[in-house]
């Protein structure tokens, strides 16, 4: 889309919700919700479908939706991998390379309304029970969890505490709903009543609040070893919070990085993990 069409469209919503918010904030708060959880790319491209040929390709029901798996058979531990907003498997290409290289086998699936799986929306919360029905079916040694990724992955370990899981890593994860709430909110210029809207639809949605929704509750009942990846370019993901959720996150460990952004698509981010990984197996 056009640049300046997109910014008409959005000056659009905008407009109709923060109207709608004066008669009725809880419906106003639906509308603006349905945009938040509605991914507006992820989808697979041509280079990614020739890097993921090379897989095992296996869909799954959670929800009445259908998520896409991939598997490359090793002899080593497995490793669960799970991408970020409006990403795919595909972005994983240069660590599931190393890894393959190291004897691990490799497991990623694609988020619901990203890559090959199915549905329009997205949430933490419908991918925490994705990673858990594709865990329960691997029972990955290791599990990996880029940007929303690692907040579902938390999530995820918080309610379900899966006895196999030897160890995860959160990478470049925002630590609460709240913070990412108000950045779109901010970018899409919602009034108070339309914020005010928004965290009533969460809870009606959900049974959570946005405040609940935290990375520092959920650390602090993870019980496993795990190891928080953070940049200090990172203008999503803060930094200070991810050195932070050590505090929470008992058997955590922090490790700092400078340049790499919040992709963190780096050789040096995946030998690092493999690290991670061989000091657990000891």
């Amino acid at each position: 889309m056009h640049p300046f069409v997109r910014q008409m469209a959005i000056a659009a919503l905008r407009f109709r919700i923060n109207t709608t918010a004066f008669f009725s904030p809880l419906q106003a708060g639906k509308l603006a919700l349905d945009i938040f959880r509605t991914p507006r790319k992820g989808r697979l491209r041509e280079q990614d479908l020739t890097f993921l040929q090379g897989a095992e390709h296996v869909k799954i029901q959670v929800q009445g939706q259908d998520i896409q798996i991939y598997r490359w058979i090793g002899n080593g531990p497995t490793i669960l991998m799970a991408h970020g907003w409006e990403s795919n498997s595909a972005r994983w290409r240069t660590f599931i390379n190393l890894f393959r290289k190291k004897g691990y086998q490799v497991v990623a699936l694609d988020a619901p309304g990203h890559g090959g799986s199915s549905s329009d929306r997205f949430d933490a919360h419908i991918y925490g029970l994705a990673i858990q029905a594709v865990a329960e079916q691997h029972q990955p040694d290791f599990i990996v969890g880029h940007s929303a990724g690692g907040m579902a992955l938390l999530y995820y370990l918080s309610f379900a505490q899966p006895v196999f899981v030897k160890g995860s890593v959160v990478v470049a994860a925002p630590s609460t709903l709240r913070m990412v709430l108000n950045n779109f909110s901010k970018i899409m210029g919602f009034n108070q009543q339309t914020v005010k809207g928004l965290d009533q639809a969460i809870k009606e949605c959900f049974t959570l609040s946005a405040d609940d929704f935290s990375l520092f509750h959920f650390a602090e009942k993870t019980h496993c070893p795990g190891l928080l990846m953070f940049d200090t370019d990172d203008v999503i993901a803060s930094y200070p919070d991810g050195q932070r959720m050590t505090e929470y996150w008992k058997k955590s460990q922090f490790k700092g990085y400078s340049g790499f952004g919040h992709s963190m698509n780096n050789k040096k981010v995946a030998e690092d993990m493999i690290e991670f990984f061989e000091s657990i197996q000891g």
